[in-house]
């Protein structure tokens, strides 16, 4: 090649210079480059995932938090040992309620878990948790709660459904009825009213209220009968047959 062919071949790869540069680097190259690199980093973290998933399966992880899961969902039934119960401390049955002393339905299970604590009172275990309709029964959960402070929880349970009628409603004469069935219960007075009136126990009360909606719980009664859920008034008679079929 000549001189002058040289020099108008330079002149013409000047002229162009994006035509005859490599394809990565032009943009439609870089978009590819781009692109492909995308791809890549996302194979890579999805394998690391596969990878770090059987990883867990294999070293048992992935069982050991269905196993926490599993105690964490027992501890929310069972709650903190702060709730009052009847029946013996080995139980073969232990049947949990959530319930709220300002439910009609509540009330029609009361009698019959009274008769069934104490007909089986070697072979079960009932405890009572509050799991409040709204903000009425707040009283009514403290009030059983104060005079249980003084030994008569189950008392009190039992004399605020036989009077739930008169207690429904938070009216101005609410708090001397209360203090009615706490004198005949024989309480203390002043201690059970300054009780009441200081909501002593209103933590614990909405810590059964918080459980209970962790237990996705839409209502009361609501039970938990060796851990396994049931609502509404259940029968005596259905839950007769349901503790005869779990005790030996």
């Amino acid at each position: 090649m000549s001189l002058d062919e040289r020099l108008k071949y330079a002149a013409m790869k000047a002229r162009h210079k994006n035509l005859l540069a490599p394809w990565y680097k032009k943009w439609w190259g870089v978009v590819i480059l781009i692109s492909l690199g995308i791809i890549f980093i996302l194979l890579t973290l999805s394998s690391l995932y596969v990878v770090n998933q059987v990883r867990q399966i294999l070293s048992g992880q992935t069982e050991t938090l269905t196993e926490q899961q599993q105690q964490e969902y027992l501890d929310t039934i069972k709650g903190d040992g702060t709730n009052y119960r009847l029946g013996t401390t080995n139980p073969q049955a232990t049947i949990v309620e959530f319930g709220d002393f300002a439910c009609p339905y509540s009330k029609e299970s009361s009698q019959a878990i009274s008769r069934l604590a104490t007909e089986y009172k070697d072979k079960i275990k009932i405890v009572w948790r509050d799991y409040l309709r709204n903000g009425d029964s707040i009283d009514l959960a403290m009030s059983a709660r104060c005079a249980g402070e003084q030994g008569k929880f189950w008392e009190m349970h039992h004399l605020l459904f036989q009077n739930q009628d008169s207690l429904t409603t938070a009216d101005a004469d609410r708090p001397s009825k209360l203090a009615a069935l706490a004198e005949a219960l024989s309480l203390n007075t002043k201690q059970f009213s300054d009780c009441l009136t200081n909501k002593k126990y209103l933590a614990q009360i909405k810590k059964d209220y918080e459980d209970g909606n962790k237990l996705q719980i839409i209502g009361t009664p609501t039970w938990f009968v060796n851990n396994y859920q049931f609502a509404g008034a259940i029968p005596e008679q259905k839950f007769r047959e349901l503790i005869t079929g779990i005790i030996k």
